[in-house]
């Protein structure tokens, strides 16, 4: 799985999703997007790329999901402070792993306590 990691996740994220085995890349690290790339153009990115975009910015990418014709999946965490986000992202990959595999272009949400929706 590729995950697209919104720069509103922080830095935590990324190495955790890589020791299990998944490739990721922080938003900001995409030489076409950046830092303070807009949601838009991460959605489009992800879509072009096949990534699975990790966000907590849920309202502006459902608009995004509702309008485009293709999507990238979409998986939106609760905002929660950096340490405690890490183990809930820590402990729901296996998971989502297998949601994804089967439908890349779903979209789930994660709750404060772990336990993952689909929302799509």
């Amino acid at each position: 799985m590729y995950l697209l990691i919104d720069e509103c996740c922080g830095k935590k994220l990324k190495p955790l999703a890589e020791d299990q085995g998944h490739a990721a890349q922080r938003s900001i690290e995409v030489g076409e997007l950046g830092q303070g790339a807009s949601d838009a153009d991460i959605f489009t990115f992800a879509a072009a790329k096949g990534a699975v975009v990790v966000t907590i910015n849920q309202g502006d990418f459902l608009a995004l999901a509702e309008q485009a014709n293709s999507r990238p999946g979409l998986l939106f965490l609760p905002s929660l402070r950096g340490a405690e986000l890490a183990k809930l992202f820590k402990t729901a990959l296996p998971a989502l792993a297998v949601i994804f595999d089967s439908a890349p272009d779903a979209i789930v949400q994660v709750s404060d306590r772990g336990s993952t929706q689909r929302l799509d």
